[in-house]
């Protein structure tokens, strides 16, 4: 019998299945692709080059997949180009420039300025989704939005950093400004995080060879432990695990590790039947909307316009753009995302609807000349059968509170991995494989 057996082949279910092999244990990893990585993935050009169609950015504090990158002989490269930002936002065209131009944020004032940004972001979600809060909060939302900047960003430099950018967005900001007002204006309009991620304040970096290579690294290191085409369909977790194949086929183990994200996790059978409260949460936990394409051009005409080929806008199909240009390519790529409502209207629509919309978008950022790319590709991530969503899963308001963290309490010999599962980097690639480790930890602790 073997000591544990790994659903899905993503950086959380690899990383599992190497951290307990390297203590000795017996594992398999079932994937129901024919490929692993999960909701990352290379596609390849009409001239040979690769594109990253899912996860792609590492950044600051992501420890644990640098210390993967660098113990597989991996390199990272960075944005490929300096350059100004491109901003629309409500008709208005700005080019912000580079943060790269000047003072370059330390690891602590980055780590700063994340932590700051993703309080804000959630704020504006909750002021969106959520009235009974927003009706309990009134008060607290009329204080002054630089009071609440200086006392959420700590350090300077990611305070000034803020500044440059949220004004390049929205405008000057009033002395007198509500948190309110700016909750409002960030709903409204272009993604701060986004923008300061694009233009090097974020110092986000990806591997040379896509993250796909990561994955790949990792599935030769467990070679024949890594089953591809077995997609589960039941879990018995009593005293021991027994996961049933689409083939019939029944694999024993003493324990296993499902790294499927909620919604696809519950739609297995399982026996025991699971708990409500998961089956619950994980109704409320919504996967991402996400359409992730590239157009592509004969050069990257816009270097030669002093732009890096990122851009963020309030309006429009593609409302984000980066320069992924590979540096020994004469093309020049442009990534861009259909997400939430976009996303969902366009997908049922033909693929030369997605190209013309993109291009459009291409447009109204970088002028005529990025009205004739060579070459589309896309990846609808909501249209993969054993995905179903991408980016991450959207807690709705109140669940990761209240909930979030027990999703990855194990139930009996059932244990659960994956960057929905992570109470750090929850969403991200940095979270999978933190989950994992901790898991299998957890897993190797109790088998011994």
């Amino acid at each position: 019998m073997l000591d544990c057996a790994i659903i899905g082949a993503g950086l959380a279910g690899l990383v599992a299945a190497r951290d307990l092999r390297n203590r000795g244990l017996g594992v398999v990893v079932l994937e129901a692709r024919d490929r692993v990585g999960g909701r990352i993935e290379n596609g390849v050009l009409a001239d040979g080059q690769y594109v990253e169609l899912g996860g792609q950015w590492i950044g600051a504090g992501h420890d644990a997949i640098f210390d993967l990158v660098e113990r597989y002989g991996l390199r990272t490269i960075g944005i490929p180009a300096q350059g100004n930002l491109v901003v629309r936002v409500h008709g208005r065209l700005l080019e912000v420039p580079s943060a790269q131009d000047g003072e370059e944020l330390t690891p602590f004032e980055v780590a700063d300025l994340s932590q700051g940004l993703l309080r804000l972001r959630r704020l504006a979600h909750r002021l969106a989704d959520d009235p009974a809060w927003v009706a309990a909060n009134e008060a607290w939302l009329q204080q002054n939005l630089r009071r609440w900047v200086r006392t959420n960003l700590r350090t300077g430099g990611a305070q000034a950093r803020f500044g440059e950018v949220y004004e390049a967005a929205f405008g000057t900001m009033a002395p007198d400004a509500t948190l309110l007002e700016g909750l409002r204006q960030i709903n409204s309009g272009p993604s701060l995080e986004t923008m300061i991620a694009n233009n090097g304040g974020l110092n986000q970096q990806r591997v040379d060879g896509g993250m796909a290579a990561l994955c790949e690294a990792l599935a030769a290191d467990l070679g024949d432990a890594v089953r591809l085409g077995n997609a589960v369909t039941r879990i018995g977790h009593g005293d021991v695990a027994s996961v049933t194949l689409a083939s019939g086929e029944t694999i024993e183990a003493r324990t296993v590790i499902s790294t499927l994200p909620p919604r696809l996790a519950v739609a297995l059978e399982y026996d025991p039947p699971l708990p409500q409260w998961r089956l619950d949460v994980a109704q409320r936990v919504a996967p991402g909307n996400v359409i992730k394409a590239y157009l592509v051009y004969e050069t990257p005409f816009w270097r030669e316009r002093g732009l890096s080929g990122q851009s963020s806008s309030d309006e429009g199909a593609v409302r984000v753009t980066f320069d992924t240009t590979l540096a020994a390519s004469e093309r020049g790529l442009l990534m861009g995302f259909f997400e939430g409502n976009e996303a969902g209207s366009l997908a049922a629509r033909p693929f030369e609807d997605r190209q013309r919309a993109f291009i459009e978008s291409a447009i109204r950022a970088f002028g005529s000349e990025a009205a004739k790319p060579v070459e589309y590709v896309e990846r609808d991530w909501t249209a993969e059968q054993y995905t179903r969503g991408c980016h991450g899963a959207h807690f709705a308001p109140g669940i990761w509170t209240s909930s979030g963290p027990v999703l990855a309490a194990p139930d009996g010999c059932l244990y659960w991995a994956g960057a929905e599962y992570s109470t750090k980097f929850n969403g991200y690639m940095e979270g999978a494989v933190r989950s994992a480790e901790e898991v299998a930890a957890t897993v190797a602790l109790a088998l011994i």
